[in-house]
């Protein structure tokens, strides 16, 4: 599977956007081109677009191995203001290409096109598929994990996270967050980072064979 993989597109839909006030939604606007913004400075191929106006998707052809730990900090961003996402990442190829993310296709579209539908029937947040049959039995239970996780997680553990997951020393992260060095793994304990490393290590390594 890995070998074969030529791009990892990740389609995302915000959560009860419909119901935002104004204020609300210009808010969440302003969060999203943050992220989209930081993230393209970080990743020169993460190229992301957004579409009828709450869902937007993401396309990574070099920095690959990257895809779960930025689906999570995208969610993390999000949560730390109270407002959810949900992600379907999809691993496979590209067939064909525009200026806009959007109307490009391939495997890796559709995949993560078709999972996102999947997990808003479920009311899911998270999902990872690929054509490879061992990989996708392998991933329904890692994502059913972060799934279990993310449902649970506080706006105060999702700061923590974001931090951890840009790989900030905990001594920094707790500068940034004003709180004691303690309270900041308190919080990465609680958000489950034990659990989500190891998922993110796991990734990375399959991803970049």
């Amino acid at each position: 599977m890995a070998k074969t993989a030529k791009a990892i597109v990740i389609t995302g839909d915000i959560i009860a956007s419909s119901k935002l006030s104004p204020l609300k939604r210009k808010k969440l606007q302003d969060r999203l081109n943050v992220f989209i913004k930081k993230t393209n400075k970080a990743y020169p191929d993460f190229k992301a677009q957004q579409f009828r106006g709450d869902s937007l998707q993401a396309l990574l052809t070099k920095n690959k191995v990257a895809a779960l730990r930025l689906a999570l900090s995208t969610y993390c961003f999000l949560a730390i203001e109270g407002f959810k996402i949900r992600q379907s990442i999809g691993i496979g190829d590209v067939s064909f290409t525009s200026d806009n993310v959007i109307t490009s296709d391939g495997t890796a579209f559709r995949l993560s096109g078709q999972h996102i539908d999947e997990i808003k029937r479920r009311n899911e947040l998270m999902s990872i598929t690929a054509e490879d049959t061992s990989f996708n039995e392998e991933w329904e239970v890692h994502s059913a994990s972060l799934n279990f996780l993310l449902e649970r997680l506080s706006s105060a553990q999702a700061d923590a996270l974001y931090f951890q997951l840009q790989n900030t020393r905990q001594e920094d992260i707790a500068k940034a967050l004003h709180i004691s060095q303690p309270s900041v793994h308190q919080r990465l304990q609680a958000a489950g980072w034990s659990v989500i490393n190891p998922m993110l290590q796991r990734f990375e390594s399959i991803i970049a064979l």
